[in-house]
């Protein structure tokens, strides 16, 4: 695998990883709120925190992939070990350390 593959590869299953903390909590709120167990204010107080780390995630991937990619390890590396572990860079792939 390329370098510019195995960033590409990291940077989407980054994207999912972060997608779903962000949505899945949020279609959690939805759910509760059609059942009556939340309020307007509390489904909006949640929209509010969806945006507002969906506006960080894109901002951390609208870097070019190489750079994103490094960001990604530095900023959440409990993630990237576990990623890293089932996706071995190739010798080509260089990172600096944190």
């Amino acid at each position: 695998m390329s370098p510019k593959d195995w960033e590409q590869a990291l940077t989407e299953d980054y994207w999912d990883y972060r997608w779903r903390q962000i949505m899945e909590p949020l279609c959690d709120t939805f759910q509760k709120w059609k059942a009556g167990e939340l309020s307007h204010e509390a489904v909006d107080q949640a929209i509010d925190r969806a945006y507002q780390e969906k506006v960080g995630i894109n901002s951390l991937l609208a870097q070019r992939q190489d750079r994103a990619s490094g960001l990604i390890r530095c900023w959440d590396p409990e993630w990237f070990q576990k990623w890293i572990a089932e996706h071995r860079p190739s010798a080509q792939v260089e990172g600096e350390p944190c």
